[in-house]
């Protein structure tokens, strides 16, 4: 049954499906996704919120950053003369209310908001199957302005406690990547993804993040790959989410970590069609592509760009230890654990798995 929450404090402007397996929520003010977890087990992944002091401060009249939120028009910081005009970093679509569109179906959610400074109008989707613990989301683009211009869409699902903590395990189908620190020089500080946590012992994971503050890590999707995937389990609470999207859509990953006192704090499980987290005139001086993909986007004058993405929530068997491949058949979302043995099979229905792949 689809709920509005009509609480106002806040400026929050809650939205809620279900079925009987899980919940999702969505916050109106900044459209970010604010809640999943399993009807069997509270724990939500999606926690972090941002107060109104931790925000940029070209951001601090909008809505702050929460949950799974949209970098939309771009990602990071915008320039010098678009911060005088008024635009915020990350894009203006996180920072405004978007309105809900009515729907009498009980798993199905849509809503839409229009930024007036970017010159950016989004349609949202979000269908939950009506029995498993998956949704579908299926975002149109368009641009409204008389010009066509570079563009960034970043998915920014982000971590916090209490599902986060310093043993949480990240797998990806990623390849090869570098730190943003390096992004002057990504040539010669190239780095390789490895699904190695999971050999990770607690204090090799809490002496991980000694001596350590924000890192972002970006890397390229395997390139033989028609899809990209990353996950995140936590053995705290035995809890794992994660996110599956065609390739040519978001062709890259990012990690960003944020640590406090050798603990992590924050992290964001990042994907999106660009590649360097700096304003676009410093990505044009930089690199426009590298390791043979673009790292910024175009959108024409009236162009409607597409993209979608699946994400998923499960409560894995004892001794489970990460993810290494993840196969789509048969109606099923097969995870495939290091043993090669061990398979996560998650039932989904037909039209949603027809929706991702078509």
């Amino acid at each position: 049954m689809q709920q509005l929450n009509s609480e106002k404090s806040n400026h929050k402007a809650l939205v809620s499906i279900q079925n009987e397996t899980c919940s999702l929520t969505l916050d109106l003010n900044g459209g970010a996704i604010t809640d999943f977890h399993l009807a069997s087990n509270k724990i939500n992944p999606l926690s972090f919120a941002f107060s109104k002091d931790q925000m940029p401060e070209n951001n601090k009249e909008g809505a702050p950053y929460q949950g799974h939120f949209l970098c939309l028009g771009r990602w990071g910081e915008p320039s010098v003369g678009e911060i005088t005009a008024g635009l915020p970093n990350h894009g203006e679509i996180a920072n405004i209310i978007w309105n809900e569109v009515e729907s009498n179906q009980d798993t199905i959610l849509e809503m839409q908001t229009s930024g007036k400074r970017e010159g950016l109008s989004i349609e949202r989707k979000i269908v939950l199957d009506k029995h498993n613990a998956i949704f579908m989301v299926k975002e149109n683009v368009m641009n409204v302005n008389s010009l066509g211009r570079l563009f960034s869409m970043v998915q920014h699902p982000t971590l916090a406690a209490p599902f986060l903590d310093n043993q949480i395990i990240v797998n990806s189908n990623a390849s090869i990547g570098f730190d943003q620190q390096d992004y002057q020089d990504i040539a010669n500080h190239t780095i390789q993804w490895h699904n190695d946590s999971i050999a990770w012992d607690n204090s090799t994971r809490r002496n991980h993040f000694i001596d350590r503050t924000d890192i972002v890590r970006s890397f390229q999707v395997d390139a033989n790959s028609s899809y990209g995937w990353i996950t995140a389990y936590s053995p705290s609470s035995n809890i794992l989410i994660g996110y599956i999207w065609p390739r040519a859509d978001y062709p890259w990953v990012h990690i960003w970590e944020n640590v406090k006192d050798g603990n992590l704090i924050y992290m964001g499980l990042e994907f999106g069609d660009t590649a360097i987290h700096q304003p676009f005139n410093e990505i044009l001086k930089t690199a426009v592509n590298l390791f043979g993909e673009s790292t910024v986007g175009f959108i024409d004058a009236g162009e409607t760009i597409e993209k979608k993405y699946i994400s998923f929530i499960a409560e894995p068997e004892l001794e489970f230890n990460g993810i290494t491949d993840v196969v789509i058949e048969n109606e099923k979302i097969n995870l495939l654990c290091p043993d090669k043995k061990t398979t996560i099979s998650l039932s989904i229905d037909s039209t949603l798995l027809y929706e991702l792949q078509k």
